[in-house]
């Protein structure tokens, strides 16, 4: 972070205060400033403290010396000079704000916060001083307080990539920390268990995903439209008889479920009777055409070309009659099957009733489907909502893209015990789309960082959108060329992508460019995994062995795989044990129980495959480790 903008006040009062000082005094100032303005902060930090010794009760004097100190990474003597300068004069802002920065740096958050606070007090419009505080209040593990000062600091500052790259960043921990409670205080909950559902749902891991919705219904309680998201899944998988079922029992349960009469008309142009599935999704833009337009790829993008010509067809016909707005149409055939959802329209609604004004009115728009209206009711009332209405304020902004208003919602709900796992449910699904949200922004405001391509990429990449992935670490390869972190996330993305061939001719020149690299090393040997070379895998996959921290269990678990493929048991059996601490879906497990069978050894191999089986069911996506990882004590451009 650069301090010149804040070194010019404490200089200018120097010169100011100090003019009928003693020549050797003027003349240490002097010097400092020269010293200072030509980048040499050590010779100035020198002056600095020559001047303080002749003069030490001023406090600018200290304030000057530890931002010398601050600029030549001096930490400890930065703190203490500023802390010098603080008890001399408690109202400058400089030293409050840069003690506080120390002391985040020094990792000593609790002393932080109140120096960053009085900065804040100080100088209420400084974005950069907000982005400070949120760092401390993150580095305490409070995330929901470090959110709120990154938020404040884009309002500030609407242009601030690097406030936006810290939001979106601070929205991903929360998603950690949530799953993190759900998975160890409330696994078996049905929240938790839809949630686990609904990520395996997305990457079109059906058979899991079946196992997780059934569990979710087991339960007592689990989230609205449950049902409704199972029936879409059985749809994906073409299991037209399980998904009516579903939809019948979410529509049976919640009438005005808007998800299962999308559903239900998806599967009515499945059936052959698209003209029923067009009037049903003509009753869905009625109720709210925001929800429709966020979830039209609920029925757009699993059908066939046949199929949607027959539901286009109907919805044209429905057009020309004057029962289907022209924008609702457009909503279908502007985005390609695989791409994000159009910005929603504004939708003109024109009712003949009463205004709706009681909070009672709002969960009648609910079972209306009138999502959009009972969250502004709800959100005009937001400081003073009760449990059930909080509740009902979640479901309804999250269902219509208003995701900070649902965020603020399962947050004040997230203090009621009684529904904890349905307050962390709504913040998870919430944090993550505005996480996505935040770092777009930082992309687009800095659209020259190649940096941020990288983590937006690795982001998409973790998200299993390959393509979204790939087109972002081009960009940084555009910006940097040869840039080893997009090199790495792009074979990455490619090989998610099932692009083999493209993923090793990316990763081959990679290596050719950096032959020492212990990260694209290990993607290398990946790739020749994938292309069963094992022979050439083992090769590169030793050479990554000292590669960051969170991949090292990753390189173990492939060279387990090569060991393992090249009948060499007891030394695959090694290195996949050293790969089990981060089996986060049970697949290392599995491996290892395979091998124990081959040994002989069925008692183990039995106990492997239970822990396999019960790490698969516990499906919540974790955020990225490079995040974890990142340098971001520094700013993105």
């Amino acid at each position: 972070m650069s301090v010149f903008g804040c070194l010019a006040v404490p200089c200018v009062l120097l010169g100011t205060v100090f003019a009928q000082q003693p020549a050797d005094f003027e003349s240490l100032l002097a010097s400092a400033q020269r010293a200072q303005a030509s980048g040499d902060f050590a010779a100035a930090a020198g002056f600095y403290r020559q001047a303080s010794a002749l003069q030490p009760e001023i406090a600018e004097l200290k304030a000057n010396l530890g931002l010398m100190y601050y600029q030549t990474n001096k930490d400890t003597q930065a703190a203490e000079a500023f802390q010098q300068a603080v008890r001399l004069n408690g109202e400058l802002f400089v030293p409050n704000f840069f003690l506080g920065l120390e002391y985040v740096k020094l990792k000593r958050f609790n002393e932080a916060i109140p120096y960053l606070k009085h900065a804040v007090r100080l100088k209420p419009d400084d974005a950069k001083v907000l982005v400070g505080l949120g760092e401390a209040y993150s580095g305490l593990g409070d995330k929901r307080l470090a959110i709120r000062s990154y938020v404040a600091a884009t309002e500030l500052q609407p242009a601030n990539a690097d406030a936006w790259y810290r939001l979106g960043v601070g929205y991903l921990e929360q998603v950690e920390a949530d799953a993190r409670l759900l998975l160890t205080r409330y696994k078996d909950s049905g929240y938790t268990q839809a949630l686990v559902a609904e990520n395996f749902a997305e990457q079109h891991a059906f058979n899991e995903a079946s196992v997780s919705f059934e569990k979710a219904l087991s339960q007592g309680t689990f989230p609205p439209d449950t049902h409704a998201g199972y029936g879409l899944a059985l749809l994906n998988h073409h299991d037209f008889t399980n998904a009516q079922r579903e939809l019948n029992a979410e529509l049976a349960t919640n009438p005005g479920s808007l998800l299962a009469k999308l559903g239900t008309a998806r599967l009515e142009v499945e059936l052959g009777a698209s003209e029923e599935g067009a009037k049903r999704i003509a009753d869905v833009s009625n109720a709210d055409i925001d929800f429709l337009a966020l979830n039209v790829q609920q029925v757009s993008a699993g059908l066939d070309q046949a199929k949607r010509k027959e539901l286009q067809d109907a919805m044209e016909k429905l057009q020309k009659s004057g029962e289907l707005p022209e924008q609702t149409a457009s909503l279908f055939w502007e985005a390609a099957p695989e791409s994000s959802p159009p910005a929603s329209p504004q939708p003109v609604r024109i009712s003949t009733k009463a205004p709706m004004t009681t909070l009672s009115d709002a969960g009648e728009l609910y079972d209306q489907g009138s999502y959009g209206q009972c969250r502004d009711l709800l959100v005009s009332r937001l400081p003073t909502l009760l449990s059930k209405d909080l509740r009902l304020l979640a479901v309804c902004a999250y269902s219509t893209g208003d995701y900070d208003n649902a965020f603020n919602a399962a947050e004040k709900l997230s203090a009621s015990a009684s529904v904890a796992p349905e307050a962390l449910y709504w913040e998870t699904k919430s944090s993550e789309k505005l996480a996505s949200a935040a770092l777009e922004r930082a992309s687009q405001i800095d659209s020259t960082s190649p940096k941020l391509h990288v983590l937006l990429g690795d982001i998409y990449r973790q998200q299993q959108h390959p393509s979204d992935a790939e087109r972002e670490y081009r960009k940084a390869l555009t910006l940097r060329p040869g840039d080893a972190g997009a090199l790495f996330g792009l074979s990455l993305a490619l090989l998610g992508a099932s692009h083999r061939d493209e993923a090793f001719l990316v990763a081959q020149d990679a290596v050719k460019a950096y032959p020492d690299d212990p990260e694209l090393n290990a993607v290398m040997g990946e790739i020749l995994c994938e292309r069963d070379d094992f022979t050439q895998a083992e090769m590169y996959l030793k050479k990554s062995l000292n590669t960051k921290p969170e991949y090292v269990s990753r390189v173990h678990a492939l060279l387990g795989k090569v060991y393992a493929n090249t009948n060499r048991t007891r030394e695959a059996l090694a290195e996949l044990k050293l790969a089990l601490p981060d089996d986060k879906d049970g697949s290392i497990h599995y491996q290892v129980g395979r091998l124990y069978l081959k040994m002989g050894d069925r008692a183990l191999a039995q106990r492997s495959f239970e822990v396999s089986k019960r790490l698969e069911g516990e499906g919540l996506r974790r955020p990225l480790k490079e995040l974890e990882s990142a340098d971001r004590g520094s700013e993105l451009h």
